[in-house]
């Protein structure tokens, strides 16, 4: 149900019913009328969607063995949950829908990224199935040194209406055998369709070797990555402004030595970690508000609990326990669902239905990098 104000205004009552409206109908709506049109494709209209629950759905990559294979080398799925509420578990493949063959690296407000042969990097929007591949990056890589993990972000710059992806390198000194205090960063802005090198970011922080899925997030205009320092392994938070492409790091919350798994992701529409002490077995949910982190609840406890993985809608989230189910927690009943997904492992992702257009669709660049970078070129 759609609650309104007495004051909006017959337009105000069109967008928000619009905004809950999948992107299939939008696009065949979008050729009813020029007005239509302009507001199906207006990057505010566009960032509104996305934040949909109805248009929201979970998307699940797993591995099973193949028994069609005399090796029994497990194969790997792309499936939708296609009911929004997760009451019909039927799983839809996606496989086949893909523009290119690859391996999958990331997903962000309805846009796929696929690396395929020779490192080409591939954006896919699902449910328009448009696609494009990036231009040529080449990173310069300073002498006796390599890339250690690579970051990427996504998401609108609130000030350009351009989404922009964000790519950061961090490096390994080779000499001092440990992380370097710098690294590479640039950013890919899809309205050029072109790449610029930012200058080097300076952190004493690592990327935390986590899922996809639990280590990054978007909120208005700010990508967030969950880093660690070096020294104490103290959570930290790097943030990026689309804006101005400026860099900020976000201590965690003050928390207890227990603490030893956590999730980045956004509760009730504010930045927020989602923590599994592992002396008492519950689960706590930590707040952003007005710069300062906030307790919001504490829940649980549960036994055989491996690991914190996604927020959901209504204050559910997911979870992964100790033989490697994939459960749901209900505030509704206090309970832990389990998905009964027989696999050999499994990621799972938040999906919304994107109207982000890719121009240029299926059109292939020349592209080595960013993926692998083996150091194409050296300097002192």
């Amino acid at each position: 149900m759609v609650l309104l104000d007495d004051e909006d205004s017959p337009e105000d009552v069109m967008v928000e019913i619009l905004s809950r409206v999948p992107v299939k109908s939008l696009i065949r709506l979008s050729c009813v009328c020029k007005s239509w049109y302009a507001l199906i494709k207006n990057p505010d209209f566009i960032s509104k969607h996305l934040k949909s629950d109805v248009n929201t759905r979970l998307i699940v990559i797993y591995a099973r063995e193949d028994d069609t294979d005399e090796h029994r080398y497990p194969k790997e799925y792309f499936c939708l949950f296609p009911d929004e509420t997760l009451e019909d578990l039927s799983l839809q493949d996606l496989s086949t829908q893909e523009p290119v063959l690859g391996s999958f690296k990331g997903l962000y407000s309805g846009i796929v990224f696929i690396e395929g042969l020779n490192n080409r990097v591939t954006l896919w929007n699902i449910a328009t199935r448009e696609s494009i591949t990036l231009p040529k990056y080449r990173a310069t890589i300073p002498r006796y040194t390599r890339v250690f993990r690579t970051l990427i972000g996504f998401g609108l710059d609130p000030k350009t209406k351009d989404y922009k992806v964000v790519l950061i390198l961090t490096l390994w000194d080779e000499k001092r055998d440990s992380l370097s205090a710098f690294f590479l960063v640039a950013v890919y802005a899809l309205r050029t369709n072109s790449w610029r090198n930012l200058e080097l970011l300076k952190s004493i922080h690592y990327p935390k070797p986590m899922r996809l899925s639990s280590e990054r997030t978007y909120l208005d205009g700010v990508f967030y990555w969950l880093l660690e320092l070096k020294i104490d392994n103290h959570t930290v938070i790097l943030s990026f402004h689309m804006a101005d492409e400026k860099f900020q790091e976000i201590r965690g919350p003050c928390v207890l030595e227990s603490i030893f798994e956590a999730t980045l992701g956004i509760y009730n529409q504010s930045l927020s970690l989602l923590l599994l002490d592992t002396v008492d077995n519950c689960f706590k949910i930590w707040v952003m508000r007005k710069k300062n982190w906030i307790k919001q609840l504490s829940v649980g406890p549960f036994t055989e609990i491996f690991q914190p993985l996604l927020f959901w809608k209504k204050g559910a989230f997911f979870v992964e326990s100790n033989s490697s189910q994939l459960l749901l927690y209900e505030p509704d009943t206090g309970k832990l669902r389990d998905f009964e997904l027989e696999c050999c492992w499994f990621s799972i992702y938040i999906y919304t239905e994107s109207l982000i257009t890719l121009k240029g669709g299926d059109k292939v660049f020349d592209f080595d990098i960013p993926w692998h970078v083996l150091g194409v070129y050296e300097t002192d």
